[in-house]
């Protein structure tokens, strides 16, 4: 089919380029993968970093996650095993070898989340460390039969693409479906009209978030209309068997060990993952130990999470995922509170040390002493007015009263504008929660508890009440403050006036403008002593005695609180009474946020554990030895939207004859998320000669097929796999012909359909999509990913030596455009 001198013949086809890029380093070809909804195409170099490119070539995102090698910080554990991107192509997952999920913004380039997804056992410290060797990230409708009610409505009409799409027009949806009352009053949501969330001060970290408002509003305020309908389940599967979930991008359902369903008792090894979203099923493909006589399993997960908790799963991962997300946000405030204050306090502490040590020595008395005899008498000390001409003069005070005055009023800006709305939002999702914990039909099955919600609603109030505090506090401080400062820069400007000058006269005019009041309530109070020390932990600051450190579990939940909120009210009344000689320790704001995060990880654990425990798994299908566990892809379809037939397709080649194309089709009944077996069936395709180097499934119902021929010419074939229809029977010679499954065979398919891609007189060459140079080397095409979007097919080619991809556009031949033009002038000669 080729010339030897790499030439391509007139009848083979050509695609259309749209991209090429030359990398600067090799990558790893087996994580190439192309965005679903973008034309973004992510890789992972062989020094393990991620690159995000677009079709021109320029870069969007990237960066490292190994330490720096010149500080022996590169230990392995930043090492990238998986890349996949989200259905709706906005996030990325990235699975490291220190088995650790990061979650990246394909917008800004930030990571979004970041978790564990494996936790070994105490026991097993002396086990080899497990590797990631899967990584899914799949939807699935909450109530499959009403989407599917919806479909049938629509005839047509409607997709199950545009029921997920956040980019379909609601008036679209809302013209071809029903409406449904009751479901949008059980839906009816204020979240949406509360006020949107500060924005951060940046922290320069990689998980730095809330500094940008497009990453805010992402995150909070993206309203979907699919949010009550749908929800996506990430699957991390590892080599010893364990499965990681998790579902709403972060919300943790928990590991569980699926080797046991092979029935070998040893670990085995999960290689891929598919799933649909009318079926609460996912399949999964596992390798058994070496030594296995049929090493391939099919094994399926039913999450009947799902359907047992039909459309309020949604809205409680939805509602818990914005939780987590909240009491992220609460922590960086808190954070960023402790850190203004610290800065509040240093440049002070530094001057007032300064002059301490000589006040001490002359004068018997410290700063604060000195000044106050200073507004009293008139008197200034001759260490105290060498220290306000010499040390501190007027740049100096410029620089106390910036750091004094900016510290104040951050403090106060976070605590008003970022913590409060916080607390005021995680109230309104609370209150949702408790609802449903309520609902007596939902909360076993939900996993929620009305205590622990109550609970976690008190500690809410708590930090109402100290963050109140907090600013009046700041308030009446700032304002002693900005006394204090005019008092101060008076004072540097009479110590350094001369006597008898024009300059001392006009201000000692200028003394009764001074505010002395409250300059003596700040020099004897909040100068050394501020009120806000009892509710923001104090950070190290040079030269300053760190703080004792209080005990970590004191404020821990118990579970035998009887009214956290009331004890909390009766401790800050103690605390603020002047007589007490040892005023009550009260709970900071860093104490009630660590209370606060262990609730909730009560809560959420309750709620992983009740879903964890309604997931089944089985192996329904082993696979023939002779199948080739490096080529093999798996798909889940939905043939019968009106009876709910959902098939598992494999396709794999035959390890001995490279050639040979097999099929496994499973189909799959399911009664109240539980799946059975109803058939299994083998098909396969013969190319008659050649190898079989890659294989995708495709999302138009095709398979696309990397092939080299015997000369080294590759080529890029599209096949159907399903089953031929009796509806469309002009399709059958180009479908394939499946048989049952006889397990018992010594082959791996009874029979095969023999396709002739030899002969450009053959009914089979139209599978052929493009034919690559026959050239080995550089230009041998290794690795193939399909972005099946409808509208716009793309396919990226990796090419022999990793250092260069080129992109192709699946609906667009050139043959196919020439052939059109040909066309047109004939009809214009005519």
């Amino acid at each position: 089919m080729a010339d030897d001198n790499g030439s391509q013949p007139a009848h083979e086809p050509q695609l259309t380029p749209v991209g090429e890029k030359s990398l600067p380093a090799r990558c790893k070809a087996s994580t190439l993968t192309y965005c679903p909804t973008m034309d973004l195409i992510a890789l992972v170099t062989e020094d393990d970093e991620l690159r995000v490119f677009r079709l021109n070539g320029q870069k969007v995102l990237g960066g490292s996650f190994k330490g720096d090698p010149y500080l022996d910080e590169d230990d392995g554990r930043g090492e990238i095993r998986a890349l996949r991107w989200k259905t709706t192509g906005h996030l990325i997952a990235v699975a490291c070898a220190d088995n650790t999920i990061r979650v990246i913004s394909a917008f800004s380039g930030k990571t979004v989340h970041h978790y564990p997804a494996y936790q070994p056992d105490g026991e097993s410290t002396a086990r080899p460390v497990v590797k990631v060797t899967c990584l899914g990230w799949g939807v699935n409708f909450t109530d499959s039969k009403a989407t599917q009610r919806h479909l049938l409505e629509a005839a047509g009409q409607v997709s199950v693409e545009d029921l997920l799409s956040p980019d379909t027009h609601p008036s679209k949806a809302a013209a071809l479906l029903k409406a449904d009352l009751p479901r949008e009053l059980a839906l009816l949501d204020i979240e949406s009209s509360l006020p949107k969330l500060s924005t951060l001060p940046a922290t320069g970290s990689d998980d730095d978030v809330f500094s940008s408002r497009a990453s805010i509003d992402a995150i909070f305020h993206s309203i979907s209309k699919s949010t009550s309908d749908a929800v996506d389940v990430m699957l991390v599967g590892f080599d010893d068997g364990t499965v990681h979930l998790r579902i709403f991008d972060c919300f943790e359902i928990g590991s569980l060990q699926i080797g046991t369903s092979l029935g070998n008792g040893g670990p085995c090894q999960i290689l891929r993952h598919s799933s649909h979203p009318l079926s609460s099923t996912h399949a999964l493909l596992a390798l058994a130990p070496e030594g296995s006589p049929s090493p391939l399993h099919l094994l399926t997960l039913d999450l009947r999470f799902i359907t047992r908790s039909g459309r309020y799963l949604s809205l409680l991962a939805h509602k818990t995922t914005q939780l987590q997300n909240l009491l992220r946000y609460i922590g960086q405030v808190q954070k960023q509170i402790e850190l203004e204050w610290k800065n509040a306090q240093e440049l002070p502490a530094r001057y007032m040390r300064s002059v301490t040590e000589d006040l001490q020595e002359k004068c018997h008395c410290d700063f604060v002493t000195a000044a106050y005899h200073l507004v009293v008498t008139g008197d200034c000390f001759e260490p105290l007015k060498e220290f306000l001409v010499d040390i501190v003069g007027e740049r100096g005070h410029k620089r106390w009263e910036k750091a004094v005055s900016t510290g104040y009023e951050n403090v106060r800006r976070l605590t008003h504008e970022c913590l409060l709305p916080a607390l005021e939002r995680c109230e309104v999702l609370l209150s949702r929660l408790i609802g449903l914990s309520k609902f007596y039909k939902l909360s076993e099955v939900l996993g929620l508890e009305t205590s622990d919600l109550n609970a976690i609603v008190e500690t809410l109030d708590c930090l109402h009440l100290l963050a109140h505090r907090i600013i009046i506090h700041a308030n009446e401080e700032l304002v002693e403050f900005n006394s204090f400062s005019r008092w101060f820069r008076h004072e540097i400007d009479m110590q350094s006036a001369e006597p008898m000058s024009q300059t001392l006269e006009e201000l000692m005019e200028k003394t009764d403008m001074i505010e002395y009041p409250q300059t003596l309530e700040y020099i004897r109070g909040a100068l050394t002593k501020s009120k806000l020390r009892r509710y923001i932990q104090q950070l190290p600051m040079m030269g300053v005695a760190r703080p004792p450190p209080t005990s970590s579990d004191k404020w821990a939940p118990t579970g035998h609180d009887r009214s956290f909120y009331d004890t909390f009210k009766k401790l800050l009344k103690q605390s603020e009474t002047p007589d007490e000689a040892q005023p009550a320790e009260l709970p900071k704001i860093n104490d009630l946020t660590k209370r606060l995060g262990l609730q909730f990880e009560r809560v959420f654990g309750q709620i992983a554990l009740t879903q964890r425990r309604g997931i089944l798994h089985r192996s329904p299908l082993t696979l023939h030895p002779d199948c080739d566990k490096d080529v093999i892809d798996i798909k889940m379809c939905c043939e019968d939207t009106e009876k709910s037939l959902c098939v598992i397709y494999i396709a794999t080649r035959s390890a001995k004859k490279k050639h040979l194309l097999c099929f496994y089709r499973v189909e799959l009944d399911s009664e109240n998320g539980v799946s059975s077996t109803r058939k299994t069936s083998t098909g396969a395709f013969d190319l008659q000669g050649g190898e079989i180097r890659q294989v995708q499934f495709v999302e138009d119902n095709t398979v696309m097929v990397l092939w080299s021929k015997d000369n080294g010419a590759s080529y890029l074939l599209s096949l159907p796999f399903q089953a031929a229809s009796p509806a469309k029977p002009d399709l059958a010679p180009f479908s394939v012909d499946y048989g049952i499954h006889d397990p018992r065979s010594p082959d791996p398919v009874t029979s095969a359909t023999s396709v002739d891609l030899s002969s450009p007189d053959s009914p089979y060459t139209d599978l052929i999509k493009h034919s690559f140079p026959s050239d080995k080397g550089k230009a041998r095409p290794i690795r193939i990913d399909v972005n099946g979007r409808r509208g716009r097919r793309a396919i990226c080619v990796v090419y022999g030596d990793a250092m260069r991809y080129e992109v192709l556009d699946l609906d667009a031949e050139l043959e196919e455009e020439e052939e059109e033009e040909q066309e047109d002038e004939f009809e214009d000669l005519e």
